[in-house]
């Protein structure tokens, strides 16, 4: 709880602002309790005001005094949703904390990077979601981390087409379900596509020559065999 409200409270922007904008405050409350002859509860609410004026002063000092940086990281999914099931590495040393929300990770000042930058790389294997981040250590020491996924699209598709017979189509026309390109398949009806996709996972694929076609489910990343038929 203690952490919470320091981290907070140090995310205030323009410590000093607040500060003096408290004392204006405060000593306006004070002359308006003191008019009113309410002068104990007008020195109360002064100093209370003021107090809280400070805090976020304060609360910077002593997370500085502490030297450490608690690294608050979040991965998110295109759709926003956060990936609490993902697999999260850290170009900096360190023990990635799984905390509600998402990771935590501590890097005490005297280990930060000579540039400030740590690198985040995260995956879901299962969605075939990757992503990477990157973070500047400044003076807040309370900083948040985003990496957004996006889907892997780097997998090839690799096969043959032959004929009813096992015999090799050249020129047979190849393509992915849900991509407009296409290739044609070589004089030993080898063909190479992208499958938009990534290793492993399944794609709708077919093949055309002629009055001749296939169509079959193939995962990213394998050979394929497409025999064609007429019917």
């Amino acid at each position: 709880m203690q952490d919470e409200i320091l981290k907070v409270l140090s995310r205030i922007p323009h410590p000093p602002i607040v500060a003096a904008g408290s004392v204006a405050l405060a000593a306006t409350v004070l002359v308006l309790m003191w008019r009113a002859d309410r002068r104990k509860a007008g020195w109360l609410a002064a100093v209370g005001i003021v107090w809280l004026g400070l805090a976020p002063i304060a609360a910077t000092s002593y997370a500085k005094s502490r030297a450490v940086y608690q690294i608050h990281i979040e991965v998110l999914r295109p759709d926003q949703s956060l990936a609490d099931v993902a697999q999260l590495h850290s170009s900096q040393a360190g023990e990635l904390k799984m905390v509600p929300g998402g990771w935590e990770l501590d890097v005490p000042a005297k280990e930060r990077p000579s540039d400030g930058r740590i690198t985040f790389l995260a995956s879901v294997k299962d969605e075939f979601l990757t992503g990477q981040s990157s973070l500047i250590l400044t003076d807040d020491f309370y900083p948040t981390a985003i990496v957004p996924l996006a889907a892997i699209t780097s997998a090839m598709l690799r096969g043959v087409v032959v004929d009813e017979d096992m015999r090799a189509v050249a020129g047979a026309t190849v393509s992915v379900e849900g991509n407009s390109q296409a290739v044609t398949s070589d004089s030993r009806g080898n063909f190479v596509i992208p499958a938009h996709a990534g290793n492993g996972q399944a794609v709708e694929v077919s093949a055309k020559k002629g009055q001749s076609s296939a169509r079959l489910t193939a995962k990213a990343g394998k050979t394929v065999e497409i025999v064609l038929n007429s019917r």
